[in-house]
């Protein structure tokens, strides 16, 4: 409910300054949401047009890049040549969608000129309000990270600041924490699959294993016979990853090993893995001249978040609010 009171007032107050969406915004809004109904390979297509068209942008004179040339009404006509069948499916779906909700074209098209009338209206708000932040105000938050790394407690936080605390700590562990590339093979078999299943599985593993062992190319059996696909096809590497990445026991086995060496058939959830370590990297402490950037990021969100609410909470006070309906009631419904 009070959602609902907030979009409304701001829509009332986007109406009151008379603020124009123009055509192209409008259109590429409403091919927005068409393209929600194109089938996999339509939308594939779709992103490799506008891929091509933010390639052909032009920058300006300091090199940087001008926005020109992205135009997705643009690019659904180039799909429409390029692909009308999803074309047409994905307007066939939208169609229904529309009737499901009693709404015509002119009628959606006023509920997307809507939407961006907020939205141009809450950007011009937060962009005239939100502050960057000082040097003082990123330390600050460093500090506080470095405090919760240590497993200190943060004094005079919210719950929802000490969970941003948290995931932001988490961040920076992945990014300089302990970490390791390895590969595996993976051979499938859900953890409930019946005793002969699971044996069968674990003697494939040990046979792949002893192969292994025997000076044969692990890059080149995992990629002929791991369950993992999506990193079979690059010799079972998984790229680099932290503590807490992995499920225990795969973790467990990883970082016990030095580089170059192989584990033994390690069970998980997933089946049995055989592993190999190519590389470690030792963990760092992240130097504020390191993250800094990101931080800053971090608190012009949260500032601009704090200003979008101040400025709701503004139109609250000017507005007269009467809610006809029992909540409460609805809520049991």
């Amino acid at each position: 409910m009070d959602q609902m009171i907030d979009d409304r007032l701001l829509l009332q107050e986007s109406k009151k300054r008379k603020l124009r969406v123009n055509q192209r915004d409008l259109e590429s809004g409403v091919i927005q949401v068409k393209s929600r109904f194109l089938p996999e390979a339509g939308r594939r297509e779709l992103e490799t047009i506008l891929q091509k068209q933010m390639a052909s942008r032009p920058p300006n004179q300091a090199g940087q890049d001008t926005g020109e040339g992205m135009d997705l009404a643009a690019a659904w006509q180039q799909l429409t040549k390029s692909n009308p069948g999803d074309v047409k499916e994905a307007d066939a779906k939208f169609k229904e969608e529309l009737a499901k909700e009693g709404l015509n074209d002119k009628k959606f098209e006023e509920r997307i000129r809507d939407q961006l009338s907020v939205v141009q209206l809450t950007g011009q708000e937060v962009r005239s309000r939100a502050k960057t932040p000082s040097d003082e105000e990123v330390k600050k938050l460093y500090e506080q990270i470095q405090q919760i790394q240590q497993g200190k407690d943060v004094a005079g936080l919210s719950a929802e600041q000490k969970a941003d605390l948290e995931s932001l700590s988490r961040y920076f562990t992945t990014q300089t924490g302990e970490r390791i590339r390895a590969r595996h093979v993976l051979i499938r078999v859900p953890k409930d699959s019946p005793f002969k299943e699971k044996s069968q599985a674990y003697q494939k593993a040990e046979d792949l294993h002893k192969k292994i062992k025997g000076g044969e190319d692990f890059a080149e059996l995992a990629e002929k016979f791991s369950d993992d696909k999506a990193s079979a096809v690059n010799g079972g590497d998984l790229g680099f990853f932290t503590r807490g990445q992995m499920v225990a026991s795969f973790e467990k086995a990883a970082f016990g090993l030095g580089v170059g060496e192989v584990s033994d058939v390690v069970e998980t959830d997933f089946g049995f893995h055989i592993i190999k370590v190519e590389e470690k990297k030792a963990a760092t402490k992240p130097r504020l001249q390191d993250v800094q950037d990101d931080l800053k990021e971090y608190l012009f969100r949260v500032n601009q978040q704090q200003v979008f609410e101040g400025f709701v909470k503004d139109l609250r006070k000017g507005a007269s609010i009467k809610v006809l309906a029992d909540v409460n009631e609805l809520s049991k419904q």
